[in-house]
């Protein structure tokens, strides 16, 4: 029970910003004080509460059919991914300041709001839109679609797993599963939710029974 309530707990570390290198006005400091704290959300099933993801949707969806359902007139805002013939989720906004949120609905993914242009971060619980996450694949055409409805298209490039050595600890390190290299939170967080344009999709992985075992990141960058 102890490992299904961490649905909404995060990977943090309290670091200095020169460790890193990050300008301080890039980063921001979640409890209002002088510290700062990198987050990588904890993006598992929470419990039983949580409905399962539909999946079907994306499978007679066009792109242009979803992104007039989701539109809102809002530009600049994110409100929906799309992957043809895989998935079709809406995206929300995480309240300002809390990092925490991740929405429980299916079908709907969570822009980080920790995540700085020109830089998009999206999490998902594993058994629900996170669940697809796993089978995105190199070279796949992922769009991010706007609330005016403006569509921009982004090609997967990478895929990265890591473990976290201590599952149950806020400050655990992470091992690279491909290079087996160690690093921070903070590392990771500057691995994959900074640098050039690109979109980084985030979710839990669970293994040996752990549910907070490690972490997978799939990265999109702009494609042509």
């Amino acid at each position: 029970m102890k490992r299904l309530a961490l649905c909404l707990m995060i990977i943090s570390a309290l670091i200095s910003i020169w460790l890193i290198g990050w300008p301080r006005q890039n980063v921001q400091a979640a409890d209002g004080g002088g510290g700062y704290r990198v987050f990588l959300p904890a993006v598992i099933n929470g419990g039983g509460d949580i409905p399962a993801t539909g999946g079907q949707a994306e499978a007679v969806l066009t792109l242009e059919t979803f992104a007039a359902q989701v539109a809102d007139g809002q530009a600049g805002v994110i409100r929906g991914i799309y992957v043809e013939g895989m998935l079709a989720f809406r995206v929300d906004q995480q309240p300002s300041g809390d990092y925490l949120y991740i929405t429980r609905q299916p079908d709907t993914v969570t822009q980080f709001g920790l995540v700085q242009p020109p830089v998009i971060g999206l999490l998902a619980h594993n058994t629900l839109a996170g669940a697809k996450f796993f089978d995105l694949r190199e070279g796949m055409r992922l769009w991010v679609i706007e609330g005016d409805g403006q569509t921009h298209a982004y090609r997967v490039s990478q895929r990265f797993e890591y473990q976290a050595l201590q599952p149950d600890s806020p400050t655990s390190d992470f091992k690279d599963l491909a290079s087996g290299e160690i690093l921070i939170a903070a590392q990771v967080f500057a691995r994959h939710y900074q640098g050039k344009p690109h979109v980084t999709l985030q979710t839990c992985i669970a293994r040996e029974g752990v549910s907070t075992w490690g972490r997978l990141f799939v990265i999109a960058e702009p494609a042509p």
